[in-house]
């Protein structure tokens, strides 16, 4: 994708686009799953987000000088080393514009100069969408989690 940058996310990144990409990717999964993605205000989602920078290695998605995206990931280390990547999220009005697929490119090959045996993630069974992509990206289904609501 042309003039299109990945990179690591700084903290000033937050005001430029990278709190919307976080929020819209919340209130997304939220609309698919409020029984587990609460009603929270913006504020909290922020101070989220900064948490998630002490935890995470996230980066961003840049094109025209605004984020359009972000994929936070972590390599584990149990068995054998993997990068996991714990979310990503594209800008409502920048979906199927290729920052989901330039983000997995790049972790790809973090993984790779890391000495990782694989990527592994998680999708919701609600976002169709996002399990076609995935399949399509060469992605495999690795197993299944079950729940049972209690209440």
């Amino acid at each position: 994708m042309k003039d299109l940058i990945v990179r690591k996310a700084e903290i000033k990144d937050i005001d430029n686009g990278l709190l919307k990409a976080y929020i819209d990717g919340y209130k997304f999964h939220q609309n698919g799953r409020p029984d587990i993605f609460m009603n929270i205000s913006d504020e909290e989602l922020r101070n989220k987000l900064l948490k998630d920078f002490d935890r995470l290695e996230i980066l961003v998605a840049i094109k025209e000088n605004k984020i359009k995206g972000y994929i936070a990931y972590e390599i584990k280390e149990k068995f054998h080393k993997k990068l996991y990547i714990d979310q990503l999220a594209v800008c409502e009005e920048s979906k199927n514009q290729g920052f989901g697929r330039a983000l997995i490119d790049e972790v790809k090959k973090i993984a790779s100069k890391e000495n990782c045996i694989r990527i592994e993630f998680n999708c919701w069974m609600f976002n169709k969408n996002a399990l076609a992509i995935y399949d399509h990206l060469g992605f495999e289904k690795q197993r299944i989690m079950y729940e049972m609501k209690i209440k």
